[in-house]
C-alpha cells in the first residue's frame, strides 16, 4: 500500500477535526494523491502515437503549401482540366456549385453589345446593338432583361442609343442618335443586313458608351459595287451623350460638336500630344493641315485586356491604301482615363490568371463590390463569383452572337439593383 494512503487513513481515524472541515494540510495531501492517481492511469502510449501522427500531418501540410502557393480554386480548376489524373465521376453526380457564392452576389451588370456584319457578306451593312441586364434574382444570378439598342444610364435617367436610318433618293444613311428612354422611340437598334437597295453614304458605329461620353466611328461616302461614289472618309470622335441627340447632328461629321483629348485630360495631355504629334483630319479647320494637332481633336476609347484605353487618331495616310480618301491610324495614349469618362475600370484578377484558367479570354471585368468577375471569349461572357479571391466556377454564361463585342459596362449596387431591374426591363421590354 502506498505510504501516502496509510497517512491519510490515520488522519481520518483520529476523530472529529478541530476545524470546520478539512484542515489545509490534509486537503493539500488529498489533492496531490488524486493528481498522482490520474497521472498513473493516463494512456501514455496513445499520446506518443498521436504526437507522431500529428508531426507527419504537419510536415505534409507544410510541404503542400510550400510547393504550391496558388489559390485553392485555381488548383481545383486545373485539376478539373486533367481528367486522366482522376476517376471519372458518376453520371448522376451533380455539377460543382457554390450556392453561398452565388447568394453573395449583390451587384447588377448592364452590358452593351455591338454586332458587326462580316465584311465579306456586306461591308455596308450597319452594326446592330443589344443591352443585357444580369442581376441577382431570388438568390440566383441570371439575365433579367434584354432588348435592342444601347440603354445607357446618364445622370438620373436612362437614354437609348440606336441607328437612325434616313433615305434620300438613291442614298441612305445610318446615324447613331440618343434620346431619353422614356420618350417615344425614334431610333431602331435593328437593321436589315441584306444587300441595301441604295448606296450607303454615311454609317456610324458605337465604340464606347460610358456614364457621360460615347465614342463613335464614322465612314462617309463609301463605294457600293461598281457604282462610282465620292472617296471614303473615316473618322473617330468622342462626344458627350447629348451631342448625338437628333437635333444636334450635322450633315458633315467635321462640323459636329465633339470632345477633344485635351479637354478631358487637361494639362496632362500636353506632353503626350507634343510627343505623338498627330496629323489632324483634312478639312477640320486647322490652318496648316500638315501641322500637328495639339488639341487631340480625333480620338476614341477601346477595350484592351480588361481596361478601357484612350487611342489617338493621326490622319497621315489614304483610306484603305487608295489614292484618295482619308484614313487614320490609332496610337495608344499612355494616360489612365479619368472617372468622368469611366466610373469603374478596375480588374480584381490579374490578366495572367484569367488567361491561365480561360485561354480563349479576350476581355474581362469585375464589379466595384468585388463579388463577381466576367470573362469574355469569342463565343460567351462567363460570370464567376469573387469572394476575397476569384472562384473559377461559372455561375452563368451569356452566349454572344458572331462578331459581337462589348461597348458598355455599367454597374448598379445597393438599392439601385432593384431599381435598375424594374426600369431596364420596362425600357428594353415594353409591354
Amino acid at each position: 500500500m502506498d505510504p501516502m494512503d496509510n497517512e491519510l487513513k490515520k488522519e481520518l481515524a483520529r476523530g472529529p477535526f478541530s476545524q470546520n472541515g478539512f484542515n489545509d494540510n490534509l486537503r493539500k495531501r488529498i489533492e496531490e494523491r488524486i493528481d498522482n492517481h490520474v497521472a498513473v492511469r493516463r494512456p501514455r502510449r496513445w499520446s506518443a502515437w498521436s504526437a507522431g501522427v500529428s508531426a507527419v500531418l504537419a510536415s505534409a501540410l507544410i510541404f503542400l503549401f510550400v510547393t504550391d502557393s496558388r489559390p485553392l480554386p485555381l488548383m481545383q480548376q486545373e485539376a478539373a482540366e486533367k481528367p486522366e489524373m482522376q476517376q471519372q465521376p458518376s453520371a448522376a453526380a451533380p455539377a460543382p456549385h457554390g450556392p453561398d457564392w452565388e447568394a453573395s452576389v449583390r451587384s447588377a451588370l448592364l452590358i452593351g453589345l455591338r454586332s458587326d456584319a462580316p465584311a465579306a457578306e456586306n461591308p455596308q451593312a450597319p452594326s446592330t446593338y443589344r443591352t443585357v441586364l444580369i442581376a441577382p434574382d431570388r438568390n440566383r444570378l441570371q439575365k433579367t432583361a434584354e432588348g435592342e439598342g444601347i440603354l445607357m444610364p446618364y445622370k438620373l435617367d436612362f437614354w437609348k442609343i440606336g441607328n437612325e436610318r434616313k433615305t434620300t433618293g438613291s442614298q441612305e444613311t445610318y446615324t447613331l442618335t440618343a434620346q431619353l428612354a422614356s420618350a417615344k422611340p425614334k431610333t431602331s437598334g435593328s437593321a436589315d443586313r441584306g444587300k441595301p437597295a441604295q448606296t450607303v453614304v454615311r454609317a456610324e458605329k458605337l465604340m464606347f458608351a460610358g456614364n457621360r461620353y460615347v465614342a463613335v466611328a464614322q465612314t462617309t461616302a463609301g463605294k457600293s459595287g461598281a457604282a462610282p461614289s465620292p472617296a471614303q472618309q473615316d473618322y473617330v470622335w468622342v462626344k458627350e451623350l447629348e451631342q448625338i441627340a437628333p437635333d444636334r447632328r450635322a450633315p458633315a461629321p467635321l462640323s459636329e460638336p465633339h470632345v477633344t483629348l485635351s479637354s478631358v485630360f487637361a494639362a496632362t495631355a500636353v506632353p503626350v500630344l507634343k510627343e505623338l504629334k498627330p496629323a489632324p483630319p483634312v478639312g477640320s479647320g486647322h490652318a496648316e493641315p500638315a501641322a500637328a494637332d495639339l488639341s487631340g481633336e480625333s480620338w476614341t476609347i477601346a477595350r484592351k485586356q480588361g481596361k478601357w484605353t484612350a487611342q489617338l487618331a493621326s490622319y497621315d495616310g489614304p483610306a484603305n491604301g487608295a489614292a484618295e480618301g482619308t484614313a487614320y491610324r490609332l496610337r495608344e495614349v499612355p494616360l489612365a482615363l479619368p472617372q468622368s469618362v469611366v466610373s469603374h475600370d478596375e480588374l480584381a484578377v490579374p490578366w495572367r490568371d484569367i488567361v491561365r484558367v480561360q485561354p480563349g479570354a479576350v476581355d474581362a471585368f469585375s464589379s466595384p463590390n468585388r463579388d463577381m468577375v466576367a470573362v469574355v471569349t469569342e463565343q460567351n461572357i462567363i460570370i464567376y463569383p469573387y469572394a476575397d479571391q476569384w472562384i473559377p466556377i461559372p455561375l452563368m454564361t451569356l452566349p454572344l452572337q458572331p462578331k459581337e463585342s462589348v461597348v458598355m459596362i455599367q454597374w448598379a449596387m445597393g438599392s439601385y439593383v432593384e431599381l435598375w431591374k424594374r426600369q431596364v426591363k420596362a425600357y428594353l421590354q415594353p409591354q
